[in-house]
């Protein structure tokens, strides 16, 4: 059965050294209006030599860019974001209409900024990106960790079994 986008989201929290297993209390990042995708295609590397008929490859290696979620400019979204300065963060992205990723949940580590958008002209509603440079490889974690929200704007992150 197919989802919408209803009610996707990306959750943080401080990364703590001891706290490897993302379980803890998660803010939401911002109420989005655009996700990235928290995985990639790996590359090819092509292995074609001059005896091959055609063009041939191998799996290489994920690629691990920076993801831009953009919302609604928010000074609550921004300060919170802002409050946090280089510090490492678990980000966990949950697909699904439940809100507590229901359909996928992707979690990893990494760093999060935030700046306003543009301004293209007149009459439009401010927008923000908050920026996340990925320090982890992201891991698909449905069955692995259970989501409750809150229902303040927080989330409960437990493991599973």
């Amino acid at each position: 059965m197919a989802s919408t986008s209803y009610k996707s989201r990306v959750i943080i929290k401080e990364h703590t050294a001891e706290q490897a297993d993302f379980a803890g209390t998660y803010n939401l990042l911002l109420a989005a209006k655009s996700i990235p995708s928290p995985a990639s295609p790996p590359n090819t590397v092509e292995s074609t030599t001059m005896e091959d008929p055609q063009q041939t490859f191998e799996k290489g290696i994920k690629t691990a860019d920076s993801r831009d979620i953009t919302g609604n400019l928010a000074k609550e979204y921004l300060e919170n974001i802002e409050k946090l300065g280089d510090k490492k963060v678990d980000i966990i992205h949950l697909y699904g209409t439940d809100g507590i990723g229901g359909v996928a949940k992707y979690a990893y580590t990494g760093t999060v900024t935030a700046t306003p958008n543009d301004v293209g002209g007149v009459d439009e509603i401010l927008e923000m990106t908050a920026t996340v440079i990925p320090s982890t490889a992201s891991e698909l974690v449905t069955d692995k960790l259970k989501v409750v929200d809150n229902n303040d704007g927080t989330f409960t992150v437990t493991v599973v079994g």
